[in-house]
């Protein structure tokens, strides 16, 4: 926790140093890092996203071998994105996020393995929000700052009120630096902190957002995602991705041998495989569903919390209570969401 707020610190003070330049340009460049020809812009997003059954393997040296079927696991989640502030050099945009995840587990009651009895529906929620800034550092440079702050696990449940609220915040963040080439293209450099590979991990990333040919595109941000897009009609995008899909909460086992500890930390992370159609009923209202192929990285059990690691689960395995192995499978999800158009704007009375 020290060392993400010690590199918020430091972020936040770089980001004052370029509002201190008191050289400005007098030519207007294009710096923004959205693209011509890229996909609807989602204010509002309900979405409902479905694993397929699966195995999972699990070893532990205080509970020994174990091994269990999720039947079903799913997650409903809804996302808010909104602006706060909007300059010519300045965009700052603020969003709100709810989730609610589930496991169940087949034949619950003959399998008294902790990590299945205590994972058997259990509603693992998270609620936060997030900042997006975007500014202009110097003629066609950029500068991005990401960050959000989550409460994530079952800090709902009644035994666990005396546990600190903070137990259970997750933070992340990723400054990027980058350049817009032209109306078509754009791409940047970072660093990001996030629990996309499962466990808190400090990484470099690469963005690059790219129109070609016609009605084709790419967006990257590496290596946590990439897709593909292909605009079928003005209100119909296809896109293939690849996408890390990873998170950590913070669980309570109802174990006496875990009696030392208030909360455990389940972090987990995904590798998904997908298509997806996003498919507009008005230039403001769309859907989308997607579906593709899941195969699992982490599914371990922790008594580590917000460990910052360089090299992800290599440093923080040793830490591991239970080492699970989650087999793969189909996905689906189904989402509907608002996009910010024009006639929206004026239907609202903002423009």
């Amino acid at each position: 926790m020290k060392s993400c707020f010690c590199l918020l610190l430091l972020i936040f003070t770089a980001f004052l140093g370029l509002f201190a330049q008191e050289k400005a340009d007098t030519i207007k460049y294009d710096w923004n890092p959205s693209v011509i020809g890229g996909g609807p812009v989602r204010g509002i997003d309900i979405s409902y996203h479905s694993n397929s059954d699966f195995d999972v393997n699990s070893t532990s040296s205080l509970y020994g071998n174990g091994k269990g079927n999720i039947d079903h696991n799913r997650v409903f989640k809804t996302k808010l994105r909104f602006p706060v502030l909007i300059k010519e050099k300045l965009k700052v945009a603020g969003g709100f996020e709810y989730s609610d995840e589930e496991f169940h587990f087949k034949n619950i009651d003959g399998n008294k393995y902790p990590l299945y009895q205590s994972l058997n529906q259990k509603n693992l929620k998270s609620i936060g929000g997030n900042v997006y800034l975007m500014t202009q550092w110097k003629e066609n440079r950029f500068f991005i700052f990401r960050f959000s702050a989550r409460l994530k696990g079952d800090y709902w449940k009644e035994h666990i009120g005396d546990v600190n609220k903070y137990t259970f915040l997750k933070m992340e963040l990723s400054p990027i630096i980058g350049w817009k080439v032209n109306p078509k293209k754009s791409w940047g450099v970072g660093i990001a902190y996030s629990y996309t590979f499962g466990d808190p991990l400090l990484f470099p990333v690469f963005v690059y957002n790219h129109s070609f040919a016609d009605k084709w595109g790419i967006e990257a941000f590496l290596p946590a995602r990439i897709k593909l897009r292909y605009q079928a009609s003005k209100l119909c995008f296809i896109n293939a991705k690849a996408k890390l899909n990873g998170g950590s909460y913070s669980i309570h086992f109802d174990d006496p041998e875990l009696s030392d500890f208030k909360t455990l930390e389940f972090r987990r992370s995904d590798v998904n495989f997908s298509l997806e159609i996003e498919k507009g009923i008005t230039d403001w209202l769309w859907t989308s569903v997607e579906s593709g192929y899941r195969t699992n990285i982490n599914f371990d059990v922790t008594n580590k919390n917000h460990a910052l690691s360089l090299s992800g689960s290599k440093l923080t395995k040793e830490d591991n209570i239970i080492d699970s192995y989650a087999k793969g499978g189909m996905f689906f999800k189904f989402s509907v969401f608002i996009v910010p158009s024009k006639s929206l704007l004026k239907k609202v009375g903002i423009r």
